[in-house]
């Protein structure tokens, strides 16, 4: 499984300050956290939807979701870097 697969569908506009860190530096105060969805793809799906329904997260910022072995289940991921006292 190659990590693109795991990288938010979207066109990168550098003028939005929404935007993951693309170089894999994150800003100075900003630490990283990993939000990982795992189970079949109808909750992933209701899931992510949920979450933008609650202004958390665009759903285009999550990974495309990605089948695990033969279980039925997927996973998608979202990468934030957020400001930490």
């Amino acid at each position: 499984m190659d990590i693109e697969n795991f990288l938010p569908n979207f066109e990168y506009n550098p003028n939005n300050p929404n935007l993951p860190e693309l170089s894999g530096q994150a800003q100075p105060g900003r630490k990283q956290i990993k939000h990982i969805l795992i189970g079949s793809p109808k909750t992933v799906r209701v899931t992510i939807y949920n979450l933008y329904s609650r202004g958390y997260a665009q759903v285009h910022e999550w990974s495309t979701p990605q089948p695990i072995g033969n279980s039925g289940e997927v996973i998608s991921i979202l990468i934030r870097h957020l400001l930490v006292d």
